[in-house]
């Protein structure tokens, strides 16, 4: 059925990625994997041998099996090589607080408003009056006052006083798990530095030719923001062609989602392909010799590998050029390249200098879209014949964006929770414009030097990137652009790749058992969904969340919330899409109904206090709000079944003897010296204390 003979670097792919899987899920603490490794490497050599002398396919297929566990044992191996808290010398392992330690700045400088953002190689501390070398990595905030672009650089040699926090988890249910994000980049703590905090004492950059790219990099970037008038096209101008993404506003980022265009502003495989295809243009009608194909090949690469230096030599970019060099270097020798086999080749690479990419989402899903529009696209496209040139080419499109998107889909749902649902009309018009912005983007930097032709390339330029946004935003504000909310777990996300692919084979093979198999996994999707439906709708529970100099609490039941809190939440909407978004979608909710405290016709009853606190009552519970000193004095002991306080209300046991209570809680606007004063008042007296700041949301099934 399946003939796996013509790709064999997929088996070894596969193989490497399942001893990577296997080390991240039970592996680490494993003492003896060198020994593993020489294990199955001795007992391939030996089956090999026999095979020799013994020829049969059956012991050709044994010696392959055994072939594959090497390589998933090197995955094995390679994986805890590459694991850095597992180093002696890491800075995880110090016994000890550090009171200063010293390093390089080791990435890309981001900016944001008021600070930048990078990551700093660590490379000595000072332990006990002692300096003492050692190894790995801090992201550092460092604040930014200045009204140069850039207060930093790669290379700077930094010396810090204080020791970096090791990163926090995730505080709210179901939110983004930052920690493990920054844990698979190798980076395990944090630091948010004021001014007297560091000094600059040199630079010496780990990598000359990074620091060269980026030098560049930011050249070409203020060469744009010099050149493009208005700040929207900047921004845009500068992620698009040059990976630049620091100046994008939220409204942009949301409008590209909203219509599934959002990787056209992140350079990647789609800007490296299309550089590919132009330079494929140059060769492509002319008969070439081996000398030809030679310079041929020397062109090509030497033009991929330029545009990867231009845009700063980023992992997702340097990704799509290793993929299409192995192309470009299988043409040249003249050898029938099987695409499967180059995508193989190029993860195999990428995983073995860092396994952790596996874990990216932005490695996932370059790899699967590409997958998607070889192993896809021609089928789809062979669904309608087109005669005519122009609607053909849109029909190409269409196929390439349904083919991507389709194939993407379960993962964009399992990391994003949402679908665009214009998709493939935002493609067809989005990316060939974004193709044109990124060749006269190209074109424009190269003649900026020349007075009138610069002018008019710009121009174009700028009204290419002026006409791709109008549309965007047009798109995104028709009626359900975006399906938000969904939520689906890992189990289910594997569910719907076997039934994509079971669907994809029984139309290529016609073999009724596959479309037996495929319904029984829809029959599962189907009795998962029902029975996750039940549990929400009989889900009673209130939650007050971890935010950030705010407060919100959210009443939850049959499939509804409400969000009580202060203005701040309101006027802050990405607080509360980081924060508080992924809890409701995950109980089924997409969106909830929002109150401020001092709101009325709630539908949870606030009652306000004479002394300015207020007093919540939902459901048959209540909660007592302290943002002021506690004046009230009861006739008799109240019972309220929880107590919050925020805005540094100081209270003690005696000022709440008019309440009977089980539960204190301290919101995220809390000072931290106040909340440890507060808890040694009550330690002692049985009362449970919950601060979210540390401890997380607190969340009570009622």
């Amino acid at each position: 059925m399946l003939q796996w003979a013509p790709y064999p670097f997929i088996r070894i792919a596969l193989s490497f990625i399942a001893g990577i899987l296997l080390y991240t899920t039970i592996g680490e603490g494993f003492e003896f994997i060198p020994q593993a490794f020489a294990f199955f490497v001795l007992l391939f050599l030996g089956l090999y041998l026999y095979s020799r002398k013994y020829r049969s396919a059956g012991a050709n297929t044994i010696v392959g099996i055994a072939g594959l566990l090497c390589f998933a044992a090197g995955g094995f191996w390679v994986t805890q090589l590459r694991t850095p808290h597992l180093q002696p010398s890491h800075i995880v392992n110090l016994t000890a607080t550090p009171t200063y330690y010293t390093g390089t700045v080791a990435d890309y400088i981001i900016q944001k408003p008021g600070y930048q953002r990078t990551v700093l190689e660590v490379d000595k501390v000072l332990l006990n009056g002692t300096w003492q070398p050692v190894t790995g990595q801090v992201q550092v905030s460092l604040p930014h006052d200045t009204p140069e672009d850039y207060g930093f650089t790669y290379g700077d040699q930094l010396l810090v006083k204080g020791a970096p926090k090791l990163v926090p988890d995730p505080l709210n249910p179901n939110q983004f798990n930052y920690k493990a994000y920054l844990q698979q980049k190798g980076i395990y703590h944090q630091h948010s530095l004021r001014a007297h905090q560091f000094a600059k004492t040199g630079n010496d950059s780990p990598n000359k030719l990074l620091y060269i790219s980026i030098q560049l990099r930011r050249y070409l970037d203020r060469v744009l923001k010099e050149r493009v008038p208005s700040q929207r096209e900047y921004s845009i101008a500068s992620a698009l062609v040059l990976g630049v993404k620091d100046e994008l506003d939220n409204a942009v980022r949301d409008s590209y989602a909203a219509t599934g265009t959002m990787h056209v502003l992140a350079v990647s495989g789609l800007h490296v392909g299309l550089l590919f295809a132009v330079l494929m243009l140059l060769f492509n009608k002319v008969n070439l010799g081996p000398k030809q194909r030679w310079l041929y090949g020397t062109v090509v690469l030497g033009g991929l590998w330029l545009y990867a230096f231009v845009t700063g030599l980023s992992p997702s970019v340097l990704r799509a050029v290793l993929m299409f060099s192995l192309v470009t270097v299988s043409l040249v020798i003249s050898r029938r390249h099987n695409v499967y086999n180059t995508l193989a080749i190029a993860a195999a690479i990428l995983l073995f200098i860092n396994p952790y990419y596996l874990f990216e989402v932005g490695f996932q899903l370059s790899f699967l879209a590409v997958l998607g529009i070889v192993a896809l696209q021609p089928g789809i496209y062979s669904l309608l014949e087109v005669n005519k040139w122009l609607p053909d080419k849109v029909w190409e499109l269409i196929s390439i964006a349904v083919a991507a998107q389709l194939i993407t889909l379960p993962l964009g749902i399992y990391y994003f929770h949402q679908f665009p649902v214009y998709f493939w009309i935002a493609n067809v018009f989005v990316v060939p414009a974004a193709t044109l912005v990124l060749y006269t983007g190209m074109a424009a930097l190269a003649v900026s030097w020349l007075p009138w032709i610069s002018d008019v390339a710009f121009a174009l330029h700028f009204g290419l990137i002026w006409l791709m946004n109008e549309f965007n935003v047009v798109l995104s504000n028709l009626p359900y652009a975006v399906l938000n909310g969904m939520d689906i777990s890992v189990l289910q996300t594997w569910l719907l790749y076997s039934l994509l692919a079971l669907f994809v084979l029984f139309l290529m093979y016609k073999r009724l058992w596959l479309l037996t198999v495929a319904t029984a996994i829809v029959a599962i999707l189907s009795v998962q969904q029902i029975t996750e439906t039940i549990t929400q709708q009989n889900l009673k529970m209130l939650a007050v969340y971890s935010l950030r100099g705010q407060t919100a609490i959210s009443f939850i039941h049959n499939q509804k919330a409400v969000i009580v809190t202060d203005s701040a939440m309101l006027s802050n909407r990405q607080n509360y899409t980081f924060n508080v978004q992924p809890h409701l979608w995950q109980l089924g909710i997409a969106e909830p109904e929002f109150y401020t405290f001092s709101q009325a016709k709630s539908p949870v009853a606030v009652k306000e206090l004479p002394d300015g606190n207020q007093l919540l009552a939902w459901q048959g519970k209540t909660i007592l709000l302290i943002r002021q000193p506690l004046k009230v004095i009861t006739k008799q002991p109240l019972h309220v079944d929880l107590i919050l306080l925020t805005q540094n209300a100081a209270v003690t046991p005696q000022t709440l003897q008019g309440y009977t209570y089980n539960t204190l809680v301290f919101d995220g606007n809390y000072k931290p010296w106040l909340i440890k004063k507060t808890k040694e008042a009550f330690a002692g007296t049985g009362i449970k204390i919950h601060d979210v700041s540390e401890a997380g949301a607190l969340v009570k099934h009622l």
